[in-house]
Formats: structure tokens, sequence, C-alpha cells
């Protein structure tokens, strides 16, 4: 007989490969059983409820009850159930911003759990909620200079020129070479003056070569720092997206790939008609299998 994916969660088995091909199989009716375990006595279950939910939407947004269920868990008794509900809102779910969600979010920025914080922080951050700023400015001020990254990422989100100088303070000391690029990229974001010159030449330079059948050469490296802003910072996607043609003027081919080919235009289209994307990106660039797609 074929477990489903409650089935498999309640026998303890999420996280193994069987688990993850029913996740990867599931439908309504998964998703429903696993909605009704949310109140289960088990703080284990819960917790598993919390992190699989996410999963269950394979790609598409959640439905309103997958929400609800994921608020509820951010106010559990358990810690780990908290930050995983916060994890799904905050981030796995960027596209939703409902009021009962941001109270949610609202409700765990003094949670005792940091891990729990710093997911309602960014959470907040990433749909532009006035509670997050001073809370953002709060974090990069701590006495002792002790930031997370989230925190770093939230002033990111947010691409608030007064927390400059506050970021400024926090680009040294990061113990992985990713984390210290995230602290580059939000000091860019943050910069009164933009994000900079050499990001908009390097990535007009690369649409100036596919448009004339160049190869990329060094180009690539601007798109992937301006890919990395994108993802903490989509709204800037329409003033990145001018940047980059103001310095193709002249040039009516390399101006006509970045508007009709790039995903940099698309994501500026999207976000111009109202859509709320995560991702600038989608399909790795010609010779870069694997890589997103400038």
């Amino acid at each position: 007989m074929v477990m489903g994916v409650a089935e498999l969660l309640l026998a303890g088995r999420a996280g193994t490969a069987v688990f993850a091909a029913a996740v990867d199989a599931a439908d309504a009716s998964d998703v429903a059983a696993i909605l009704t375990l949310a109140t289960h006595q088990d703080a284990g279950v819960r917790r598993g409820v919390a992190a699989t939910l996410p999963l269950l939407t394979h790609g598409a947004p959640p439905t309103g009850s997958m929400v609800a269920v994921a608020v509820r868990l951010a106010r559990d008794p358990d810690k780990a159930v908290r930050d995983h509900a916060c994890f799904a809102l905050a981030e796995q779910w960027r596209e939703v911003d409902t009021p009962a969600l941001r109270e949610a979010l609202a409700d765990r920025l003094d949670d005792i759990d940091r891990g729990t914080r710093s997911e309602a922080l960014v959470g907040l951050a990433y749909r532009h909620d006035p509670r997050a700023l001073p809370r953002v400015h709060e974090a990069l001020s701590r006495p002792g200079g002790v930031v997370r990254r989230l925190e770093m990422v939230a002033a990111g989100a947010l691409s608030d020129p007064r927390l400059h100088e506050l970021v400024l303070r926090h680009q040294e000391g990061w113990g992985t070479a990713a984390d210290a690029r995230t602290a580059d990229v939000v000091r860019r974001l943050t910069d009164p003056a933009g994000p900079g010159a050499d990001v908009f030449d390097g990535v007009a330079g690369l649409y100036r070569r596919r448009a004339h059948g160049r190869p990329d050469g060094d180009t690539l490296s601007a798109w992937h720092l301006m890919e990395e802003m994108l993802d903490i910072a989509p709204h800037r996607a329409g003033e990145f997206l001018d940047a980059v043609l103001d310095r193709l003027i002249g040039d009516e081919a390399a101006g006509r790939e970045v508007r009709e080919r790039s995903a940099l235009a698309q994501l500026a289209d999207e976000l111009a008609r109202g859509s709320s994307l995560r991702r600038s990106v989608d399909e790795p660039p010609a010779g870069q299998p694997g890589s997103s797609a400038p």
C-alpha cells in the first residue's frame, strides 16, 4: 500500500527518499490531510507540517488555507514550529502579501528565538512594511556589532539610503564568502549614489556583445551581481533596466536585445503589471548550464 504524505509524516519518515517522492506526487487530498495535522498534539508533527506545506505548492502560489495554517503555526508554542512557519511566510511565499500574514510576522519580531525574529524581520522588509525599517536600524546599531545575515538582507530589501552608513559598518568579519558577498550587495542596494556604474556598464556590455554575436566574456559577472541584487530587491528592476538602456542609446540592436529578450525587462514588466515576483530569472544563459539567464 502506498502511503500518502501525511501518513509518512506521522510515521516519522519525513526527510527520506520515499517522503520526497510522495511530496512530488502529492495532490489536493495530500494537502488537505497535511492541513489537518496542524493541530496535532506532537510538536514534531506540527514542525513537519510547517516545513512540508511550502513543498506541496509545487512552485505555484499557496492556497488561502495553506497560508492560514502557516499563520497559525507562526504563533505555535514550540519555537521550532514558529521558525519553520515564519520561514515559509517570510521567504518561501514572498509572493503572498496579506494583512493577516504581515501581522503574524510582526507578532514574531520580539520572539525568544532569534532565528524566528530574523525571518519575521526579513519577511516584513520584503513586503516594505513600515514596521521593518526601525527594527533593521536597531539591528544594525546593536552594541557589539553582531549582525545576522537576514538582518543585512532586510536592509537590502528595503534599499533605504538612511541605512547605508550602518551597513558600511558590517562589511567585514563574515564567516563565509557567500555572506561577505551578500554584505557587499546590501551595501550597493543602500548606497544613495546607486548600486554602481560598474554593474550597469557590465550588463550593458553583455547585451551589446550578444546583440552583435560576440561571446559574453567576463561581462556575465556583472549580470550575476545584478541578479543577486534583484533577488533581494526585485522592486528595483525598472530602475536597473532604465540604467542599462541609457548606456545602450545609439545601439538599437543591443537595446532591442534587452527590451525583447532579457529577464531583466521581463521582471520589470511583470512588476509594472502588479506582479510581486521573487526571482529575476529562470533559465540558463548560453554556455552556462544551471545558471540564471540574463
